[in-house]
């Protein structure tokens, strides 16, 4: 893709200082209307992007935020366009590839690869444009709700194409309008980047809560309520996510559905407390959303009805640099990661662990990965258990014999933190 570039103009320094986000957007279009406004708080960075007095774009993102931000857009091209999104999912190792010092590259992350795929012809404008006026409504969401951080006038326009001119009266109006129903829904929802899992089958199912929702879709939505946020949710079932929020009220009021909290550092967002365990009378303005019945939801494994704070995740490498890398990677995921050097003791070992998902090295020296696949396939308890092969070896082949032995996925090696948190994400159940 191509850089970035500057016209020729000064910046002002970042000064910390507390604000009302609303005076001060106002007073930025008044006094410069082009421009970008740089406000960092809580590990985030905001960017709000103005020409001749018309919001063009707004983003908020940290190093740590851009997976999360590459999911989202991964789940809304699948429903736009199928080149687009194969383009994503191929080159998606080398988009994360960010030195933390190349600050443009975060700030514009979505948007350069938008105007890419535009470029390229796999979008077209009309998409664009709704994508990145979805992002600039939700980065200007989260504005709204900080009370100061470190503020900068960036004087310098990026020379990018132009999608959207929104007008900031009206979309800040609206962005406040949608703050007052995300209120009605505290303290059981608290942000969108919570994510929902099912703890209780029974209770959600035979809920009434649902309105005209089929069983059929019921069961579709049981199988994606398992880790998603709900802005992920929301992009999966094609959705607004105040929506789908309004939807998961009553379950997690009910308790079959819990809250976990949002991953890093949008737990670090204002308003967000243990809002699963406390409950709420929602205001008669809010009703449960209709899901659209023909919409299209990714198959995923069947859910486990095991309740634990944390996922426990099994390693079985005869690698220690591996199996080291893998939590390394992890550290700072909310994961329990449990590894193991020999595959036979290992066995033995996860009968009473029961982890959620294991990690298996194809080639190790005592017994092969297929070979332990199997084995655990046939374990009773072990039928549904995500099993990721992880090797360095490619090819049909390989990834045909895995499945064939019950391999749930396939990871292959030199892997890196974004690849391997994409194979959890999608199969963890």
């Amino acid at each position: 893709m191509k850089s970035l570039q500057k016209s020729r103009t000064t910046n002002t320094p970042k000064s910390i200082r507390s604000f009302q986000p609303t005076v001060l957007l106002a007073s930025f279009v008044h006094t410069y209307g082009s421009g970008c406004l740089e406000v960092d708080a809580k590990s985030i960075s905001w960017w709000i992007y103005f020409r001749d007095g018309k919001l063009n774009y707004a983003s908020h993102a940290s190093e740590k935020s851009l997976v999360y931000s590459l999911k989202w857009l991964k789940l809304k091209l699948a429903t736009m366009s199928h080149k687009a999104l194969s383009w994503l999912e191929d080159n998606s190792e080398e988009l994360l590839d960010i030195k933390p010092e190349n600050i443009q590259s975060i700030q514009y992350f979505e948007y350069q690869i938008i105007c890419y795929l535009v470029e390229q012809k796999y979008l077209e404008i009309w998409q664009a444009k709704e994508l990145i006026e979805q992002i600039t409504r939700e980065a200007i969401e989260s504005f709204l709700s900080l009370s100061g951080g470190a503020v900068r006038i960036e004087r310098e326009l990026f020379e990018i194409p132009i999608f959207s001119k929104l007008d900031p009266k009206t979309t800040i109006e609206s962005c406040q309008a949608r703050l007052k129903t995300w209120k009605l829904l505290n303290p059981l929802i608290t942000s969108p980047h919570q994510r929902p899992y099912i703890v209780s089958q029974d209770a959600f199912f035979n809920s009434h809560n649902s309105g005209s929702v089929s069983p059929r879709l019921k069961s579709k939505l049981a199988t994606i309520l398992r880790g998603y946020s709900i802005r992920h949710l929301a992009a999966i079932l094609q959705q607004d996510e105040l929506d789908v929020s309004k939807f998961l009220h009553p379950y997690i009021d009910n308790q079959s559905i819990i809250l976990r909290a949002p991953e890093t550092p949008f737990d670090r967002l204002a308003g967000l407390d243990n809002a699963s365990s406390k409950k709420v009378q929602i205001s008669n303005s809010i009703n449960p959303i209709s899901l659209n019945k023909k919409t299209s939801i990714p198959y995923i494994s069947s859910i486990n009805k095991k309740q634990k704070t944390r996922p426990v995740i099994a390693c079985v490498d005869d690698s220690p640099n591996t199996l080291d890398q893998i939590e390394r990677f992890l550290g700072e995921e909310d994961y329990s990661v449990f590894k193991f050097l020999e595959p036979i003791k290992a066995t033995f070992q996860l009968k009473r662990l029961k982890p959620d998902m294991i990690l298996l090295d194809l080639t190790m020296p005592t017994i092969s990965g297929y070979e332990l696949c199997r084995m655990l396939r046939r374990l009773p308890g072990f039928e549904d258990v995500p099993v990721v092969m992880v090797t360095g070896k490619k090819g049909i082949i390989n990834k045909t014999r895995a499945k064939l032995v019950g391999a749930t996925d396939y990871l292959e090696k030199p892997f890196n933190r974004a690849s391997l948190l994409d194979v959890i994400s999608r199969n963890l159940t």
